[in-house]
């Protein structure tokens, strides 16, 4: 693993979870299972993010792609975090990764359809979503606009009579195949004491549903809560780095003039003889450029016939007077 470290730009904590959005939850959950050095920038708003959608990650000089959606853009982060920082499923068989992709997919299709129903297609969960993410941020009539874009957008990608019951059925099927299958191993994580990229999908979703009030009821499995306890217990038991503290530990950057902040005084320096002669013969030339620059001034007479000008300009308005006086006396 690099010890670049990460910025990972998210939506800010709400409700007692790290990010108001699951899909910034999957991607700090990865970061987090991996062990890698990362901070956090909460954005107010996903124009906030280089990418324009959140979460996205920024490592040196890789900025993660913009994507249609937050779950994907979750994916993009979680793809490059595999390769580039740890992969996690590296230890996995055959076997076992063919049963991960079938729960990931599972995960990425029905979990992620209910969760973006109840959240953006429900008034309940819009409203409260709604008012965590836009209602502080923004100011009227900007907090009923954008939300209300949002959610146009949302809908649109969703067919007109979508039946949400059985979404939410559906969801509710994944959940017990995913308890049953933890029941099954033992084990601390999905495929034994080590976490997996299924373990950062899942748990956006659990925390989500298990701690926001934007969500709608969910069959309630013992299983999956000691897993999620455990999963929150060892890794999201202190708060993300912010990115400022990592900055200044970092020191100061070229910016810290622009915030009024003074620089250390550098320590004098003597001139050299070389120099001091070099000054002479500058204050020498200066001199004598200005006092040509005087003489020409005063032996060229422009300035000095001035008035002289003037005195002429007054002879002729009263020769003008003048001619106008005789004038009237012929009259």
């Amino acid at each position: 693993m690099s010890g670049s470290s990460c910025i990972l730009f998210k939506w800010p904590e709400c409700w007692g979870l790290p990010s108001l959005s699951p899909a910034c939850i999957q991607a700090e959950a990865y970061l987090r299972l991996a062990g890698a050095n990362f901070a956090a920038d909460v954005c107010s708003t996903s124009s906030s993010s280089p990418t324009g959608q959140l979460p996205a990650l920024e490592r040196d000089a890789y900025i993660s792609p913009a994507e249609a959606d937050e779950f994907a853009s979750a994916a993009a982060v979680i793809a490059y975090a595999k390769k580039h920082i740890k992969d996690l499923d590296a230890h996995l068989s055959l076997g076992q990764r063919a049963d991960m992709l079938a729960f990931s997919a599972l995960i990425d299709s029905r979990l992620a359809l209910a969760t973006t129903l109840t959240t953006w297609c429900e008034p309940r969960g819009f409203k409260e979503h709604k008012a965590a993410a836009y209602g502080n941020n923004l100011p009227f009539p900007l907090s009923y606009l954008i939300p209300w874009s949002k959610q146009r957008e949302v809908q649109k990608r969703f067919p007109q009579h979508t039946d949400m019951e059985q979404v939410y059925s559906g969801a509710v099927q994944v959940l017990d195949a995913l308890a049953d299958r933890l029941r099954a191993t033992g084990g601390a994580f999905f495929f034994g004491n080590e976490p997996t990229s299924l373990d950062a999908l899942l748990a956006g979703h659990l925390m989500y549903y298990r701690m926001s009030p934007a969500v709608a009821p969910v069959q309630s499995q013992p299983a999956l809560c000691a897993y999620l306890d455990r999963l929150t217990g060892r890794y999201f038991s202190i708060p993300a780095t912010p990115r400022s503290a990592l900055e200044s530990e970092a020191g100061p950057s070229w910016s810290e003039a622009a915030k009024g902040q003074k620089k250390p005084q550098q320590p004098k320096v003597e001139p050299t003889p070389a120099e001091l002669k070099f000054r002479r013969h500058s204050y020498y030339w200066l001199l004598g450029a200005g006092s040509a620059i005087v003489a020409y001034i005063l032996l060229s007479g422009r300035y000095i016939q001035f008035p002289a000008v003037l005195e002429q300009l007054g002879e002729d308005d009263g020769g003008d007077e003048d001619e106008d006086e005789e004038a009237g006396d012929d009259e």
